[in-house]
This record gives structure tokens, sequence and C-alpha cells, in this order.
């Protein structure tokens, strides 16, 4: 969710980074450069996605550890976007789709079986591990994935309100939900080290939507999925037969990031209104739902410790 929009809706003034005068011309060639080289990959099936290496070594602990259970792994899985849309896309392809596209991790791995699974996570972890060199990529992909983590916990809490969504295709959805910026930080970091805060600010915001649908689409994922990614960020976005569904759960989640809540004007978020809360409820839903929300992030490795510091 782009800190733009949340201080727009607020009427407060945007926080968003703004692209120094002087440099328009070489951050236009640079950003376009990066985007193009993201979708050309994406066109020709070659766009991989890795994982953040201290992600893969717990996993790759776990899977081999007898006192550790199928559900720990799950949860753990569950904690990195990467890996959760390598087995997703898996359980959508022709050796193993059964009926409807697979839309949460878990009918993935229903649908792979463990010992599937188990190779494929050892395949992911150890070949496709995140080798940025830029510091300040690092800390971008960083915060994504701490941003992700937070979003999938709060989203899997607010479905849980919802009769008619799933809590875990919900968790899902939040993880995804930025997936299009990781793409466009490894090739900037690959081709263009010398990207600085305000160019990175200038990609993510310009072509992480685009590319996160492409993506998407392009791995089979169902279209649930993809409206969350191209919907999430659209506060009057109108839904069919005015029902929630999961894009409206990753947009109030997002908002909810770093004590944005008290700062959002409610009344102009239609999300909110969909999933039937009051202005009211909207600024108190995480210390509502404290003990809830304990739980997902638990169940997500999420570390709020490591997620305010990195944003300082």
């Amino acid at each position: 969710m782009n800190a733009e929009l949340t201080m727009d809706i607020a009427g407060r003034p945007s926080s968003a980074m703004r692209v120094p005068p002087h440099a328009h011309t070489g951050t236009e060639q640079a950003v376009a450069s990066v985007a193009a080289e993201v979708f050309a990959a994406l066109e020709a099936k070659q766009l991989d996605l890795p994982t953040l290496p201290e992600v893969a070594r717990k996993i790759l602990d776990m899977i081999d550890d007898v006192n550790v259970s199928a559900d720990e792994v799950v949860n753990l899985i569950s904690a990195c976007p990467a890996i959760s849309m390598h087995i997703i896309r898996a359980a959508n392809s022709a050796p193993f789709i059964k009926g409807d596209l697979a839309g949460s991790l878990r009918s993935a791995i229903s649908n792979l079986g463990y010992r599937s699974l188990r190779n494929m996570v050892m395949n992911i972890t150890t070949n496709k591990q995140i080798q940025a060199q830029c510091p300040l990529i690092k800390q971008q992909l960083k915060r994504l994935w701490d941003h992700s983590r937070e979003v999938a916990a709060i989203s899997y809490v607010l479905a849980c309100q919802q009769k008619h969504l799933k809590p875990e295709q919900a968790m899902l959805a939040g993880m995804v939900h930025d997936i299009g910026a990781l793409p466009l930080y490894l090739y900037a970091d690959h081709h263009y080290s010398r990207f600085d805060q305000a160019m990175l600010a200038e990609l993510i915001r310009r072509f992480s939507v685009s590319v996160g649908v492409s993506l998407l689409k392009n791995w089979n994922f169902p279209d649930t999925l993809v409206e969350v990614v191209e919907g999430h960020e659209n506060m009057r976005r109108a839904s069919p037969y005015n029902l929630a569904d999961y894009a409206d759960v990753v947009t109030m989640a997002s908002l909810q990031i770093q004590g944005a809540a008290k700062y959002v004007a409610w009344r102009n978020v239609l999300a909110a209104e969909r999933l039937g809360y009051y202005p009211e409820d909207c600024q108190n839903f995480l210390s509502n739902h404290a003990n809830q929300l304990a739980q997902a992030r638990s169940m997500l490795h999420v570390d709020l410790t490591g997620m305010a510091s990195s944003h300082h």
C-alpha cells in the first residue's frame, strides 16, 4: 500500500518520496529500463522469484526435523511470499491440477502431496535465495517482507469475521498483494546498483501493480488473487453485489499499518463499509483484536520489533 494513497485519503500531505528535479531524465531512463526488462522476462516466462536466505535456512531446518509438525512447516512457508507462490504455481500446473485452481497454500499442498512439497521447498530454498548487492535494496526487500507478513496477519483476522471468506486465502492475499515490487527491486539491484531511494520509490509506485498482475496471470493464479493485486489500493473500488472480497480485506489491512488507521478518513474507504466496520471500529481494530492478531503473527513469524526498527 503506497503511503501516498493513505495520507491523501486522510487529507494530509503525502509522505511519498519525490524525485529531485535535476534527476528526472536519468531517473526516467533507469526506471523505464528496469520495468522493460522485468516485463520482457515475464513475457519470455523467465522471471523467477527468490527468497530471503534467513527464511530459507529456517524452512530447511524445520522440514527435516521429525519433531516439527506439517502444520508448523506450512505456517513457516506461509511467511514467505516467494515460496508460497512457487508452490501454488506448481499445484496449478498440468501434472497436479485437480478441478479448481488452488487459491491457498493448503489447497496447493493437498494437490502436491508432502513428498513433492519437500522436494520443491528444498530446491527453492537451496537454489533461489536473494543475493542483493545494494544495501538500500536489501533494506527495501526486508521492509517488503515484513510489510507483507503484517498485512497477511491482519487479513487473516479480518477474514475470520466474514463467514463467506476463508482466512487462509486472505492470508495468502496479504502475502502477495505487493509481489510486483520483488522482481522490480531485484532487477534494479542487478543492473542499476546506484539507484537511490527516490528512484526506487518511483519504480515501485509506477510499475509494482502492473508487474504483480502480469506475474499472477502468467503463473496461472486464481482471479480472486489477481483482483487483490490490481485493486487493493483503490479506496473507491466497486464490488459485485456490494459483497466484501479479498481485495477489501487487504485494503483495510494495509491501512492499519504503522499506526496509519487514526489518520485515514474511513468514510471514504468502501472496503471498510463492505466489511461492516464503522470508522471508530477501523481506528481501534488492532487493539480490539490484539489476541487474534498475536496468534496470526505467531503463525507467520512476524517480528514487530524488527518492523519498527526497519522503518526508522
